[in-house]
């Protein structure tokens, strides 16, 4: 009887070591039940979601770029080297894409879930082809983003 026990200990502390987000890969969103970390607010707009995903393998999910900007300065420990990864999604595809790789059309008119304005793209050519079909905006990259300054932090 003991050595059964011991058996499904081991096998549930397997399982649930298993479950972890190990590879820090985004998760898909539920706009069922999902909400953003920061404002609360359902995931209803997906395209429009980001997550950050730390090494330990926890997820945050956000309904909007500026909420995940906000939780980061709110937990410095995630900007340390290899201790997270941030992804955005590519609006046209959904496609997740790494912070760090992804492009973005800028406009304080561009509708966003809690309107920063911030658009986000796999690629330069496809946030330069929505600020043209905008006819207003800019692109940024990873580096131009960095310094921008959040509606929260005004």
């Amino acid at each position: 009887m003991i050595k059964k026990l011991g058996a499904l200990l081991l096998m549930s502390v397997a399982l649930i070591t298993g479950c972890q987000n190990s590879t820090m890969e985004p998760e898909e969103i539920n706009p069922e039940i999902d909400v953003c970390e920061v404002c609360n607010m359902g995931l209803a707009h997906e395209h429009y979601a980001t997550e950050i995903v730390t090494a330990d393998g926890d997820v945050y999910k956000f309904d909007d770029i500026g909420c995940m900007d906000e939780f980061v300065e709110m937990a410095p420990e995630l900007k340390e080297e290899n201790a997270a990864k941030q992804y955005v999604r590519d609006v046209d595809t959904g496609e997740w894409v790494e912070l760090e790789k992804a492009f973005h059309a800028y406009h304080p008119d561009f509708w966003t879930p809690m309107a920063n304005g911030i658009v986000s793209f796999k690629d330069k050519e496809s946030a330069e082809k929505y600020v043209k079909e905008q006819g207003i905006g800019e692109v940024l990259d990873y580096e131009s983003l960095k310094k921008h300054e959040w509606s929260w932090e005004q």
